[in-house]
């Protein structure tokens, strides 16, 4: 059994969606206002999956991009911008430059990397395949370190380049 904690505007979500997710991880999920979200299994390895599954819905992912987790194939990534940033006021600008106008930065990232990427609160966080991850990681680093939008996309399109070559 393992318990995990999620915001609480975001246990609908997982409720609505907790059939889908148990039958995808074979899981049994129960919600206690006291402990947090209780996860059940006969197999350890698909309780263990299931934690970043929650804690992905928790962070803001689609339950049908969270359900990914169970794979060994995906990852989920999470930073922290309260470790970065002590005030909300920087992690406000980082957010909105991490967002983009009408969500272009975070859609190029996506779409580049092949990442999943959800900024909710003040996290910002990624589902997809290790590699995918890793580059959506560092972009997000890059941008949170200053850099500016046009060097962030010119590095994606080299990964994305050096990628492509690996699998040929």
């Amino acid at each position: 059994m393992q318990i995990v904690k999620i915001p609480a505007e975001r246990i609908k979500v997982l409720m609505s969606n907790a059939r889908y997710i148990e039958e995808k991880g074979d899981i049994e999920i129960s919600v206690s206002n006291e402990e947090g979200i209780t996860i059940k299994s006969k197999d350890p390895v698909a309780e263990w999956k299931a934690i970043n599954v929650i804690k992905a819905v928790g962070r803001g992912f689609n339950p049908t991009i969270a359900v990914n987790l169970f794979s060994d194939d995906y990852v989920l990534h999470i930073i922290n911008l309260k470790d970065i940033f002590d005030k909300e006021k920087q992690r406000i600008r980082v957010r909105a430059r991490l967002i983009g106008t009408k969500g272009k930065t975070r859609a190029i990232i996506e779409e580049i990397s092949g990442a999943f990427v959800c900024i909710y609160g003040n996290t910002i966080s990624f589902v997809g395949k290790p590699e995918e991850v890793s580059i959506a990681a560092e972009a997000a680093n890059m941008i949170i370190n200053g850099v500016s939008h046009g060097a962030v996309y010119m590095f994606l399109q080299k990964e994305r380049k050096r990628l492509e070559s690996q699998k040929i």
